[in-house]
């Protein structure tokens, strides 16, 4: 009889507590293919006593399954290594189970095999929430009455995105939408389709980071019963936007293999589901979106080139916020406005002070982190009236004391509000901060530090604005 490899048995001593406190399935396997750890998220997730499984070959634990089929016994008797493999298999109650998992063979120090470790992931409760999201979709998506977004802004920056928004929705081809975290990415998709001939049918969003990519394939294309275990006839998403629009959230996160398949799709329109052997045939118009720069993701082959050319028909690239600093004073009153039922004291306006604040933050979270920051500060504040201070996350950006602001604006008041007056106010402003910045360095001779207390800013504010408004700090006299 063997016996388990000392060396095995010292490593599992040495990390067995370690593996405990993961609390995600895991299990280990000796040179018989007997278990040596079965932690009790693994017990859960199979519906097998944890003590039963200990000194158990694979095999008696999971009796249905072939010995072909087991990734432990194949990472074991041939060295092979399994990343984020994805599995639907009956465990030993009857019950379903969605599973993502890493296995390889252990060695010892003579490069000999004396083992197996699996650890992964239960995707069974992502499955059963993305059923119901679909059935949601198909309930609510198909009301005919949906109304144009809100998108609240001053600036000329945002115009002229608004109006290629509405000249491209007009026209029936794929849009892809660029923009930081918080730009308001789905807010745009949802432009194009009301924009559309498509309005009156179905629009479905799904986030491509949500969900591994056999979930998104099933997902997007169906599936036959019997495909794999479990698996039951589903519509897709593809078949359920059927004349309307499908919004594909984080396309960056869509793994290349998929990005494949779908560039198939927009070629010719036509879809097989998973485990099917029909063609499908399906009119959707697809708008996508990334938070990451085109170029970047295809010079690091994180995209195919060729989905992106098919996409780049429409290409929307969303400002910053910090890009489009007048609308903040319009967008702060919107949320304050948006937002006052939910807290218990009445707020009227913002106070300059707090405006102040708003407007020399950098916003890093765009859109979505600055209505976060007026609610909680909305939350927080003990006397009705004016939004007196804001109170900003420290962590997402360093932002100085409210007696060190900058004083930049001399004056801010309800004529905030009245920007849309000044076509070209954001280049002045522009002009006039690069200009002080500029001579703040020159008289801290070209320190950053000195420079950035002279202006009452934080250093990393500054650094920021240098970057911003490229300026060389050998040429700054200028």
């Amino acid at each position: 009889m063997m016996t388990v490899d000392p060396e095995l048995l010292q490593s599992l001593e040495i990390f067995k507590h370690f593996f405990d406190l993961i609390h995600q399935p895991m299990a280990i396997i000796d040179k018989e293919g007997k278990y040596i750890y079965y932690n009790q998220e693994s017990a859960e997730l199979d519906g097998y006593p944890q003590d039963k499984a200990i000194g158990k070959p694979l095999l008696k634990v999971y009796p249905n399954l072939q010995k072909e089929d087991s990734t432990m016994l194949k990472a074991l008797l041939e060295g092979k290594e399994y990343l984020d493999n994805y599995q639907c298999y009956y465990n030993h109650v009857g019950k379903v189970v969605d599973y993502l998992h890493t296995t390889v063979p252990l060695y010892n120090h003579n490069k000999q095999i004396i083992g197996a470790i699996e650890i992964g992931r239960n995707l069974s409760n992502v499955r059963q929430l993305q059923d119901q999201v679909f059935k949601l979709n198909s309930r609510l998506y198909h009301s005919k009455e949906q109304s144009l977004p809100e998108i609240v802004f001053v600036s000329q920056k945002m115009q002229s995105v608004i109006d290629q928004t509405n000249i491209l929705g007009a026209n029936d081809v794929p849009v892809l939408i660029v923009g930081e975290t918080g730009t308001g990415k789905e807010l745009f998709a949802h432009l194009i389709h009301q924009t559309s001939d498509r309005r009156d049918k179905a629009f479905i969003s799904l986030n491509c980071s949500a969900l591994p990519t056999t979930l998104i394939e099933s997902t997007l294309f169906g599936t036959v019963k019997g495909a794999f275990t479990g698996a039951e006839n589903r519509q897709g998403y593809l078949e359920l936007a059927n004349g309307g629009t499908l919004f594909l959230d984080e396309l960056n996160a869509m793994p290349l293999e998929m990005q494949s398949k779908l560039l198939r799709f927009l070629q010719e329109k036509t879809y097989w589901r998973l485990g099917g052997n029909k063609e499908l045939h399906s009119d959707v118009r697809i708008v996508a979106a990334m938070n990451e720069s085109p170029t970047d993701l295809l010079k690091n082959g994180k995209m195919r080139s060729d989905l992106f050319y098919r996409l780049n028909v429409g290409l929307i690239k969303l400002p910053a916020l910090r890009e489009r600093t007048e609308d903040i004073p319009v967008l702060a009153r919107y949320f304050i406005d948006k937002h006052q039922d939910e807290i218990k004291i009445t707020i009227s306006g913002i106070s300059k002070h707090a405006l102040k604040q708003l407007m020399s933050a950098p916003w890093p979270g765009n859109v979505r982190m600055l209505e976060n920051a007026i609610v909680r500060s909305m939350v927080l504040q003990n006397e009705p009236g004016e939004l007196q201070h804001i109170v900003l996350d420290e962590e997402l950006f360093e932002i100085e004391s409210p007696h060190q602001q900058a004083d930049v604006m001399t004056k801010i008041d309800d004529s905030a509000t009245n920007f849309s007056r000044f076509r070209d106010l954001t280049t002045q402003v522009e002009n006039y901060e690069r200009q002080l910045i500029i001579d703040a360095l020159n008289q801290a001779n070209g320190k950053i530090i000195n420079a950035a207390k002279l202006l009452n800013v934080s250093r990393t504010t500054l650094q920021y604005k240098v970057k911003k408004y490229h300026i060389q700090m050998g040429v700054m006299n200028h």
